[in-house]
């Protein structure tokens, strides 16, 4: 099978996502999403890599898309899908892993838990919505990533201006309840399919109350209860995503999940892989490729049918 990893800036993991892919004994290639060119056409999508046209060269797609590139990686995987290529993740999927609130909102619609989450249009609607929430509470950019974007205001003057801030340059932002219990300690489940391959437990080093890896954590493997695998699995399903790494806090109620992330790293000292041994990379191609199979079966028997219809 001819894979290719459709990457942005995660080198170390695509590479090990193309290495678990050539040890399998597939073809496999890394291809960089800002490199590829759309042409639209009635009934003939064509993809270039710089002036190679590509749009039958690969049997299936895997995204890595970063923040910052969902919406041109998106259009390439459409693409992709338009040539009749199978794409691992879908672009609904991938569009509501990237918007914190939407995503939410399809966890609220499956009755999931997680922390009290309020948004506002003016900055101003927000120092009422805060009698949901508490003090302190956290206030995060609607696409932040690995920390970034996350602040904590412990009074109303401090989330009046950090609000007034985030809307002077035109950021979409939610606050959230803060969980004291949970301060700094989060867990990071790696979703492939319909398992839960791997968890880890991470714990903020610093005094920091946000506990990702790539701000100082160090993280150690944990097992997830039944509960939680149960709503871990229930969020990847509610948006569609195949491929995820849920992180999820223990508060005195119980689990609450904190977000869906839709291109997950794993390796690295503090990455899943390394952290609890198991073969991330492995999981991924094996899942794709299973997937990948009936994709074109289908495909092959809806091919015959219309020839049929033809021909009569």
């Amino acid at each position: 099978m001819n894979i290719c990893i459709l990457s942005t800036d995660q080198a170390v993991d695509d590479r090990r996502l193309l290495d678990a892919a050539r040890q399998r004994g597939h073809s496999a290639s890394l291809l960089n999403m800002r490199d590829i060119n759309l042409a639209l056409s009635t009934h003939q999508p064509t993809m270039y890599a710089g002036d190679v046209d590509i749009t039958e060269d690969f049997d299936v797609v895997i995204p890595r898309l970063n923040v910052g590139c969902s919406d041109y990686g998106i259009n390439v995987l459409q693409q992709f899908i338009c040539s009749q290529t199978y794409v691992s993740e879908t672009p609904d999927s991938l569009r509501l892993g990237r918007d914190k609130l939407k995503c939410l909102q399809y966890l609220l619609a499956q009755g999931l838990p997680f922390p009290t989450t309020c948004i506002a249009f003016q900055p101003e609607g927000f120092s009422s919505l805060a009698q949901h929430t508490g003090f302190p509470v956290v206030v995060k950019l609607i696409d932040s990533t690995e920390g970034v974007g996350v602040f904590v205001a412990h009074t109303e003057k401090e989330l009046d201006n950090l609000a007034r801030t985030f809307a002077r340059f035109g950021a979409s932002y939610v606050i959230q309840s803060f969980i004291q219990e949970a301060s700094g300690v989060d867990v990071r489940a790696f979703v492939v399919g319909n398992q839960v391959i791997a968890a880890m437990e991470r714990h903020a080093t610093d005094g920091d109350f946000r506990a990702n890896v790539s701000l100082g954590a160090t993280a150690k493997p944990c097992e997830l209860t039944a509960q939680e695998e149960r709503i871990v699995l229930a969020s990847t399903q509610a948006i569609g995503i195949n491929i995820a790494g849920v992180d999820l806090i223990r508060s005195q109620n119980g689990p609450l999940l904190l977000e869906i992330n839709v291109s997950p790293d794993f390796t690295g000292k503090q990455g899943i892989e390394q952290v609890t041994g198991v073969d991330i990379a492995g999981a991924i191609i094996d899942f794709t490729v299973q997937q990948t199979q009936p994709y074109y079966a289908n495909h092959r028997l809806l091919q015959l049918c219309s020839d049929i219809q033809k021909e009569y």
